[in-house]
């Protein structure tokens, strides 16, 4: 008995000794086992630029700031996690701790945009030691989020947030489409800088016409539209979900749903468009929301890379009050537990922190057909809780929200029939209060608009002023602010930065004048043709 007492001892004792190793262990490395690379720094060949700082990812801007950011400083973070600079500025990350990355993406997800150490192997990523330093020259405005592969599910992120490169402020007139265009979607691809159309049609009326079969690419740096040779999977391309998504590290434009010109039903199918190999491929995992046939998708869009699709249009019948989830990874679709207050299609959605806000939206009047409301929500993703926020000035639909500077702008739409809006209506979610945005120059309904989030709104083509004429003029907004202040932060090494300068840019597009929005009324039922409209 003694001997069995004193080896159950022994045993105990030894695991004991052997949990303290690993706990230690890990805590010293940072668990790096899950990285399947790791970068010392000590055994790496160091270019360095004319400040004596390592070019890891480029030659900085000659007349750009550079902005540090500590690594792993003080625990699992990084410090600052917001950093704001201008166009043509570097932030440089410096690891004040051993087994940590810079990932570009959202948390988990990363995008391949830019990574430590040197730009390459992003997905699944390398780990680097203490003492290391990486930087990127931002060239493109936008918000650009970036993670530690290893620590990002403890909520090791960080944000760029990238503004300027354009002049003057306010709306002005781009490049005219290819084509007049009704209801495309727009998509800004932060990867390349571009803005793309996605589906939509030619024709104003609803006779079985015009269906796009490529998708359109605009160049901000040139003001020029171009034509893609992908080809969409079908003709069912007008009033798609669209959204950008990444899976295994590369980026991708999703869309989902839709519906030929002139039909009456509409399609499940999910596709996913690559600019940079300029392809398409279908996705085989239907969204189950079209499960009758005939709904069309209502508000969407993403966060967390993942797609939400709020409500939805089952044509000529009624609307959705429905929320689905797609995942990209797995092709997955969820149908979550909460359900829009009111059921609505056409709704203006948006993204902004950790909840996605809608402001108004389309109503079914079985007489009217559509009506426009000043509904709305916001939705948490993660509580998978829906709730009411102050209504929207105007009733409206029909048109997209957009996530500007943290603010929800909901731009153009529906006025009231056959008149369109040029209004925008900007929601702050600090203070759940709507003011009157810049209103822009032609108004419109069903048009292709995104933003890159601090800087640019690009919007073109629609339904015109008289709510039946396609147009496909272009205007784009240009929020043009002075170069921030670099944030002075602790770091491993103390180096002098030179001060920011205006950045070099294209010649902007013509400036038009400033727009008086279309006057508010009362919101009455949209009268419609006989016969009835066609999604």
């Amino acid at each position: 008995m003694k001997r069995s007492n004193a080896v159950r001892a022994i045993f105990w004792l030894g695991m004991i000794f052997a949990v303290v190793f690993l706990v230690r262990a890990e805590s010293g490395d940072k668990r790096t086992s899950v990285i399947p690379q790791k970068e010392h720094a000590t055994a790496r060949l160091r270019i360095f630029d004319q400040n004596g700082q390592p070019a890891v990812s480029g030659v900085p801007s000659p007349t750009g700031a550079i902005f540090d950011v500590a690594v792993g400083q003080g625990g699992d973070v990084f410090v600052p996690d917001t950093v704001n600079i201008s166009v043509g500025d570097t932030v440089r990350w410096t690891w004040a701790e051993s087994g940590h990355s810079v990932t570009s993406g959202p948390p988990c997800v990363p995008d391949s945009q830019y990574c430590s150490p040197n730009d390459m192997n992003c997905f699944p990523g390398t780990v680097s030691d203490i003492g290391f330093m990486y930087q990127h020259t931002f060239t493109q405005p936008g918000t650009y989020s970036y993670h530690c592969i290893v620590h990002c599910v403890i909520g090791m992120t960080g944000v760029v947030n990238v503004s300027g490169g354009c002049a003057p402020s306010g709306w002005s007139a781009g490049a005219d489409m290819p084509s007049v265009a009704v209801r495309s979607v727009g998509v800004y691809f932060q990867a390349n800088g571009k803005f793309y159309a996605m589906g939509g049609r030619a024709s104003a009326s609803d006779a079985p016409l015009g269906n796009f079969t490529n998708p359109f690419e605009y160049d901000p740096a040139t003001n020029t539209w171009t034509t893609k040779s992908a080809t969409y999977p079908d003709n069912q391309v007008n009033n798609m979900a669209c959204g950008v998504l990444a899976d295994s590290g590369t980026p991708y434009i999703y869309c989902v749903g839709g519906s030929a010109s002139g039909a009456t039903t509409a399609t499940d199918r999910v596709f996913r468009y690559d600019p940079v190999t300029d392809t398409i491929t279908t996705i085989p995992s239907p969204w189950p929301g079209d499960a009758d046939g005939i709904t069309l998708p209502g508000g969407f869009s993403v966060f967390n890379n993942k797609l939400y699709i709020l409500g939805g249009y089952q044509i000529l019948t009624g609307m959705a009050d429905t929320i689905y989830e797609f995942t990209p990874t797995t092709n997955t679709w969820v149908l979550k537990t909460a359900v829009l207050p009111v059921p609505r299609g056409y709704i203006p959605t948006t993204t902004i922190g950790n909840f996605i806000y809608t402001g108004g939206g389309c109503m079914f009047d079985p007489s009217a057909i559509l009506v426009d409301t000043t509904d709305s929500f916001k939705y948490d993703p993660v509580a998978d809780t829906i709730a009411t926020i102050t209504s929207i000035p105007r009733a409206t639909g029909n048109t997209r929200a957009l996530n500007f500077n943290g603010q929800m702008w909901v731009i153009g739409g529906d006025l009231v029939w056959p008149s369109d809006s040029n209004e925008v209506d900007v929601y702050d979610p600090g203070t759940d209060s709507w003011s009157l945005g810049p209103a822009f120059s032609t108004a419109r309904r069903n048009f292709p608009t995104d933003t890159d989030g601090t800087t640019r709104i690009w919007l073109a083509g629609g339904y015109g002023s008289d709510g039946s004429t396609p147009i496909s003029a272009m205007e784009i907004f240009c929020n043009a602010q002075a170069s921030p202040t670099p944030t002075p932060t602790a770091t491993a090494t103390a180096t002098a930065t030179p001060t920011a300068t205006p950045t070099a840019t294209p010649p902007p597009p013509t400036p038009t004048p400033t727009a008086t929005p279309s006057g508010r009324t009362t919101p009455t039922p949209r009268p419609r043709p006989t016969p009835a409209p066609r999604p």
